[in-house]
Order: structure tokens, then C-alpha cells, then sequence
């Protein structure tokens, strides 16, 4: 049996299930003790043992409502939206001041992507006041969804002020005012979050992140907060990261490295960090250490699409283009949704000038791309390179009408385009139109 499953549960609540899951066992268990239980399988998204708890409830207390409310939530868990809401009306109809139930209807509300419904019943579960923050939480990502971020910042401040650690709402926090631009804002409230709550890692993690994201960016004092969160807790693997960018910030490589190394002893995901490792030896221009890190990320897992890309990356700076060339088709073919691994092997094939090669590849991937132009202006390129000019100005013309404002950047970033009068004059004229 793996305990590991039970590390942030209380004992009591271990020693249920484990008798709940005994099968030479002789047990009886009240309807308290079956809410208990199916709440940790509901928490640990475990269909199976949900199902076995709900199951065993309505054959010793058919009809009981917290049953009921499981069966409710089991059904949304499985995707049965239509027949758990049903559940869940007749349950508000049976008993309507059971917060349990606003809250399962709010939590199904979200699932099926009405955030308006959602907040209003997770409002109405607020009213016992029980797990304020939780709730506060829940309500700003609705309003997440709807885009109203001022609404979203105000309940994620009043869960954080319910909840000093309600760490989502934190990391919420400092998510929207880097994307808004106030990063002072930011420094000025996690500032006074941690001078409050000294012992919050999130808060230092999220004091670090607005440090490197102000207007100057302040990265000694960005490790000074990654270390005090690190402090507190040295397997946070966020604060590790960022302190690790502190560094790199600063120029000072060997303690970058240090930073992302101590995570290595108690990860989980040695390849991504192997990988991290590797990245920053790429930006500081020593390839082929990074290309160690890359390969021995490979070793820990190869089906790392993005490991791959690094890896092509890292050959072609260090000149083994076929093998580079290898490392990116590997990348695609594990990750094929993903334009820009296409696009690092087609610049490649064009640096190579192996323009032909670098045409096929973009024509056979960009009808199914998020970002067509940047397939297109490469394969405009390739076309006239190889002197394809039919092909060419048929391609240009298809763009036109979706990309009219954008072929002026075709020109910029390929400025051997402008020697050609005919490029330039159709250039104007499409974007005339």
C-alpha cells in the first residue's frame, strides 16, 4: 500500500479508507465515516473508490442526502453533467440552506462553462463562512473566465484575506498585475503579505517574480525572497527556478546552476530540470556542457518533445547539423501541434540553403498551423530563392486577403526581397487593398 497518498490528510482519515479498502475486513461505517471517505477518493480523483464508497451508502442509507450529494458529485466527475444537475436541483428543492449543495452546484456550474451560475452559487455557499478563502478562490477564477480581472483581483484578495495561504489566489495575484504592467503594485503587496506572514512561501515565491518583473528589474532582491521561500520550505521547486533566473540575471551562472542542481535530490521530473540546466548553459554560450544536460535529460526520459527541439537547438550551434536536423524531427514528430518546432527546422534548412527541403516541410504543415504567416514567410522566402516565382506570387496572393497588413514584415525580415520590383510593387499594392 503506498501511504504517500495520504501525506497532506489527517490520520483519522487514512485509517477509513485503508479499513474502507481492506477486503477481509469486517466493518461497519456510518454516514459520517462514508462522507469522509468519499470526500478523500473525490479529492484524490479516484472514479473507482468514489464509486465503491457511493455504492455501499445508498445500500446501508438509501435516500440519506449526503449519499445523495456524493452520487451528485460522482456523476459530474464522470462527465454525467445533464444527470447530476438533476441530482443536485432536487437536492437544493429537498433542503434548501445546505451549503454543500450550493457548492457542488457552483463546482458543476464551472464544469460546464457557466461562470455566472457558478459564482452565484458559490456566493450562497459562503454564507456558513467555512473555507472563505477556498470559495473566494473559486469565484475569482469564474471571473477569470468572463474577463473581469478587477472583479478577480478583489476575491482573490479576500480569499488571501481569509486564508493568509490560499496559495492559487497568490500566484493569481501576481500573475495578473505582471500581465497588467504593475509590478509595483505587486512589490507593494506581497511586501506587506510577508512582513504579515513571515512564514508564506508562495508570498516570498510571488514577492521574488514581482521583483524580476518591475520596471527595474531588482534581481538582488529577487533572491533574497526566492531564499526566504527556499527557507521555509527547501523543496519548493518555484522558488528554485526563480532563484535560479535571479542569478542568471545577475551573470552569475555557477550559483544559477546550484540553484536548479539542489533540485535534482528530491524531483520528480529530473529530466525537466536536467533539461532547465542545459538552457542555461545555452544562454551563456558554453553548447557543449548544454548539450550534456540536454542528452542526459534524454537518458531520464525520451519522450521529452521539447528536449529534442533544445537538443537540435544546441547541435546546430555547435555545427552537427544532421544530427541537429535528426533531434528536431524527433521533436515533431512527438509534438506535432507545436508550430514552433517545425519552424526551428525549416530555419535550418533555409540557413543551410536547402531551400527545397525547407519548402516541403513548411508546405506540409501549414494549413493545420496557429500561426500560418510564419509559415507562409518562409516558404515565400524559399520560393523565390529557388527562383519558384509562379508559386511565389500565388502564394502571396492567397495571403493577401487574411494577411494583407503583415506582408510589409516579410520585407523587413527578408530585405534581399526588396531588390526585387515586382515583390515590392505587389507588396503595396495588397496592402492597398
Amino acid at each position: 500500500m503506498n501511504t504517500d497518498r495520504f501525506k497532506n490528510f489527517d490520520p483519522d482519515v487514512r485509517q477509513l479508507v485503508l479499513a474502507f479498502e481492506d477486503e477481509n475486513g469486517r466493518y461497519f461505517f456510518d454516514v459520517e465515516e462514508l462522507e469522509v471517505i468519499a470526500d478523500y477518493y473525490l479529492e484524490m480523483q479516484d472514479v473507482e473508490g468514489l464509486e465503491a464508497a457511493v455504492r455501499l451508502g445508498e445500500q446501508l442509507y438509501p435516500g440519506n442526502c449526503a449519499i445523495r450529494l456524493r452520487k451528485a458529485q460522482m456523476l459530474g466527475v464522470k462527465g454525467s453533467y445533464h444527470k447530476a444537475l438533476q441530482m443536485l436541483e432536487q437536492l437544493e428543492r429537498d433542503e434548501p440552506d445546505n451549503t454543500d449543495i450550493f457548492y457542488s452546484l457552483g463546482t458543476l456550474y464551472s464544469m460546464t462553462g457557466d461562470a455566472e451560475r457558478s459564482i452565484k452559487y458559490y456566493l450562497r455557499a459562503a454564507v456558513d463562512g467555512y473555507e472563505l478563502g477556498m470559495i473566494y478562490g473559486n469565484v475569482a477564477d469564474e471571473y477569470m473566465k468572463l474577463g473581469n480581472t478587477a472583479q478577480a483581483v478583489r476575491y482573490y484578495r479576500m480569499a488571501v484575506a481569509d486564508n493568509p495561504d490560499e496559495n492559487r489566489s497568490l500566484r493569481a495575484l501576481a500573475y495578473i498585475w505582471d500581465w497588467q504592467g504593475r509590478s509595483e503594485q505587486a512589490v507593494q503587496y506581497f511586501s506587506k503579505h510577508v512582513a504579515d506572514h513571515p512564514y508564506c512561501k508562495t508570498a516570498w515565491y510571488c514577492l521574488g517574480c514581482s521583483y524580476m518583473q518591475s520596471r527595474h528589474t531588482d534581481a538582488a532582491k529577487a533572491v533574497d525572497a526566492f531564499e526566504y521561500a527556499l527557507a521555509i520550505d527547501n523543496r519548493y521547486e518555484f522558488a528554485s527556478y526563480g532563484l535560479s533566473e535571479a542569478y542568471m540575471e545577475l551573470d552569475d551562472l555557477p550559483h544559477a546552476v546550484r540553484a536548479l542542481r539542489d533540485v535534482l535530490d528530491y524531483t520528480s521530473d529530473r529530466h525537466q530540470v536536467l533539461r532547465a540546466i542545459g538552457n542555461l548553459y545555452m544562454r551563456a554560450g558554453n553548447y557543449h556542457t548544454a548539450y550534456t544536460y540536454f542528452r542526459d535529460a534524454l537518458k531520464e526520459y525520451a519522450e521529452n518533445g521539447f528536449a529534442w527541439n533544445d537538443l537540435g537547438r544546441c547541435c546546430e550551434k555547435l555545427d552537427y547539423v544532421d544530427e541537429a536536423i535528426a533531434c528536431y524531427n524527433r521533436a515533431i514528430n512527438l509534438y506535432p501541434d507545436y508550430d514552433d518546432l517545425w519552424l526551428d527546422l525549416a530555419d535550418l534548412y533555409i540557413a543551410q540553403q536547402r531551400f527545397a527541403e525547407a519548402a516541403a516541410l513548411l508546405d506540409s504543415a501549414r494549413l493545420e498551423a496557429d500561426n500560418r504567416f510564419q509559415f507562409d514567410s518562409r516558404l515565400l522566402y524559399c520560393y523565390y530563392k529557388s527562383g519558384r516565382r509562379n508559386r511565389f506570387f500565388r502564394l502571396l496572393a492567397e495571403d493577401a486577403a487574411s494577411y494583407g497588413s503583415q506582408l510589409s514584415d516579410l520585407l523587413f525580415y527578408y530585405p534581399e526581397l526588396t531588390r526585387d520590383s515586382e515583390i515590392v510593387t505587389a507588396v503595396a499594392e495588397y496592402q492597398k487593398n
